[in-house]
């Protein structure tokens, strides 16, 4: 039952971070300089954004209820402890959601207004992308504790320090190359397609020396990465397949296999994850009293079974429909199908 639950859980972050992650990506990319091809790189983006970056966003939703209705007191820890990450992190997704729909439906484009919308959509991204990774890094650290009566204690001293902050760099590397990748078959402009290509090799690099980072801030942490990483050999095997889809992913890049070089882009950062899933299951995050479990905190039997339920119902409703909506929108009209 709860492994059900732990299968969305895990299903649901991986595809918000392949999807809405890329598309918090792409902000991210229009803060970089492009000289002549900002308006080519803004209208490549608009396009491929514009049908499904609010569908992207039901993975986070979907996380949130599963927390909420299976595992109460996670949900709970999470949302108090963690509750100035996550204002700033839901302030970033609202203010990025209006300055993308702006400045696409504005009936009038003055391009004052335009460029204000842009600069919103960019920092917006960044600042986003920058919270989930610090809020990801905050959940293992052994810092959340509910029973403090001290304000930075259980309120600032979770989520503040070089660990996080490093956490969300890499996590803002990675949404910034995934989108490099996906954008390089979203055009077929020569220079803007060469453009992609140089971020997504740069970007590539820059993932691997954050995550570095993250590893170097974490020998301070009560819990360093270093040794627990290399002391698996599930998570050993894990970063083995991740350098060598480094390597093909260049390959596929230079032969301009589309479809290839997002799969392997999807695998490397699908490994990450993994890893970090290794690492830590069965603890949801670990408190100053010791570590959370999935299993001890979850809600009672008749709940499980009825969200488990209900979620198994859905997916027959929301895999077709995503399906469609990408069929419709990516490949052209229903009469061209």
């Amino acid at each position: 039952m709860i492994e059900i639950l732990l299968f969305f859980i895990g299903a649901s972050l991986l595809l918000y971070v392949l999807f809405g992650g890329a598309d918090y990506g792409a902000g991210i990319l229009e803060l970089l300089p492009a000289g002549s091809l900002r308006d080519s790189q803004k209208k490549v983006i608009n396009d491929a954004m514009g049908p499904v970056w609010e569908a992207n966003h039901m993975w986070l939703i979907l996380v949130v209820v599963i927390l909420f209705m299976g595992f109460p007191s996670i949900f709970t820890l999470l949302m108090t402890s963690l509750h100035i990450p996550m204002v700033a992190l839901l302030f970033g997704i609202v203010v990025r959601g209006c300055a993308f729909t702006f400045r696409h439906y504005d009936a009038v484009q003055a391009p004052q207004s335009q460029n204000v919308y842009t600069v919103l959509f960019g920092t917006s991204s960044l600042w986003t992308a920058m919270w989930l990774g610090i809020i990801a890094g905050s959940l293992n650290r052994g810092l959340i504790d509910p029973l403090s009566t001290d304000f930075h204690e259980a309120y600032i001293a979770p989520w503040w320090g070089l660990y996080p902050f490093c956490m969300g760099i890499f996590v803002v590397c990675i949404f910034a190359f995934l989108a490099s990748v996906y954008l390089i078959g979203e055009t077929e402009n020569l220079d803007l397609k060469k453009m992609f290509i140089k971020r997504a090799f740069i970007l590539n690099y820059l993932v691997v020396l954050s995550g570095a980072f993250v590893f170097a801030a974490s020998a301070d942490e009560r819990t360093p990465l270093f040794a627990d990483f290399f002391e698996s050999k599930i998570t050993m095997a894990i970063m083995m397949a991740a350098t060598a889809l480094f390597i093909a992913l260049w390959f596929f890049i230079r032969k301009r296999q589309t479809l290839l070089t997002r799969t392997v882009a999807a695998g490397q950062i699908t490994l990450i994850l993994a890893g970090w899933y290794v690492l830590n299951a069965p603890n949801a995050l670990l408190t100053a009293q010791g570590p959370v479990s999935f299993y001890e905190a979850a809600a009672p039997l008749a709940t499980l079974w009825q969200l488990v339920m209900a979620l198994l119902v859905g997916s027959l409703f929301i895999f077709p429909s995503l399906f469609y909506l990408m069929k419709v929108f990516k490949t052209g009209t229903t009469e061209e199908m």
